[in-house]
C-alpha cells in the first residue's frame, strides 16, 4: 500500500522521510514536548532518524499511519500525527500527536486530525479511535473535546514512563 497523503488549507499531510530529522529534533529535543509523551528528549538528531523509521516500520507492518505534519508556506515539518495500536479485526486504533511549541494554539493539530480522522472512519473503516492522554494536558483535553471525542474516564497507574506510573485519562470517539 502506498502511503496516503491528505492536504489542508495550510498543511501537506505525508509520510515522513530522514530529511525531516531535523525538523522532528527541533522540538523534540524540548522538554515541554517530551512533558507527555513517553520518551525522553532528544539528545541527538540520530534519535529523530530512530523514531521515524519506527512509524515508517508501523506503516509497513500494517499497524499504523503517522503522517508529517508540513507547514505548506515554508516547507517544514511542525508536527506529526496518526494512528498506532491498530487492530482492523476490531475497527479501532489509537491516535497520537505532537506539536512544535512554536506553532502551539493556531489551529494546526485540530486541521490536521480532521482529515486524518476522515480517513480512519472511511478508508481504515474503524469504528472507534481511542486517545489516551495525561489528566495534566489541559491543551490536549480541549483539542479531543472540540473533535467531538467523549472523555470515558481515567486509568489509574495504565502506564509505566520515564521510570514511574502514570494516570492515562482514555477519550473516545465512536463512528456512528
Amino acid at each position: 500500500m502506498e502511503f496516503p497523503v491528505l492536504e489542508t488549507e495550510r498543511l501537506l499531510l505525508r509520510q515522513l522521510t530522514s530529511e525531516d530529522s531535523k525538523d522532528l529534533f527541533e522540538y523534540f529535543s524540548l522538554e515541554e514536548v517530551m512533558k507527555y509523551y513517553d520518551l525522553e528528549a532528544f539528545k541527538t538528531e540520530e534519535d529523530a532518524e530512530n523514531i521515524i523509521h519506527h512509524f515508517n516500520t508501523e506503516f509497513e507492518k500494517g499497524k499504523g499511519f503517522r503522517w508529517a505534519l508540513e507547514l505548506k508556506s515554508e516547507n517544514k515539518v511542525i508536527g506529526t500525527c496518526g494512528y498506532h495500536n491498530w487492530y482492523p479485526e476490531h475497527y479501532r486504533a489509537e491516535i497520537g500527536y505532537e506539536l512544535n511549541p512554536l506553532f502551539w494554539r493556531q489551529s494546526y493539530m485540530k486541521e490536521a486530525i480532521l482529515p486524518i480522522l476522515t480517513f480512519g472512519l472511511e478508508t481504515m473503516q474503524l469504528h472507534r479511535v481511542d486517545a489516551f492522554i495525561d489528566p495534566a494536558n489541559i491543551s490536549s483535553e480541549k483539542l479531543l473535546s472540540s473533535l467531538n471525542f467523549n472523555e470515558e474516564g481515567t486509568l489509574k497507574d495504565y502506564f509505566f514512563e520515564k521510570g514511574k506510573f502514570v494516570d492515562a485519562k482514555l477519550f473516545g470517539l465512536i463512528n456512528k
